[in-house]
């Protein structure tokens, strides 16, 4: 999986670049046919941060924005919401494949 990681407003140091992408590595845990991940980190004002994560996954691109005043816990209560919305897709794409599964005819000897 491809990661890019933006800093607006403010510089990233590399402990906390380290830390966004292990925590977007758990991702990988609930759904591990993500292409790519795209993580904005913005200061807003001196006291608020905003993370944005896009993921783009087979058929579909996710997105999440998060505000708080920690950049770690903004990034945290992200990486939460998108860990939902994964579990929601992959149980959509199970859901649509074992349709078209139970839809196919029975092509076994019939005796």
């Amino acid at each position: 999986m491809k990661i890019l990681i933006t800093a607006r407003h403010f510089t990233i140091s590399e402990e906390t670049r380290k830390y966004v992408e292990n925590e977007i590595q758990r991702m990988l845990k609930v759904f591990d046919r993500i292409v790519s991940a795209q993580v904005v980190l913005e200061r807003i004002k001196d006291y608020e941060y905003m993370t944005e994560i896009v993921v783009n996954a087979p058929l579909k691109t996710l997105t999440i924005h998060e505000k708080d005043e920690e950049l770690t816990k903004s990034v945290d209560i992200a990486v939460e919401k998108m860990v939902r919305q994964l579990q929601k897709y992959k149980g959509q794409f199970k859901t649509k494949h074992e349709k078209i599964n139970d839809q196919r005819p029975y092509s076994g000897d019939e005796e």
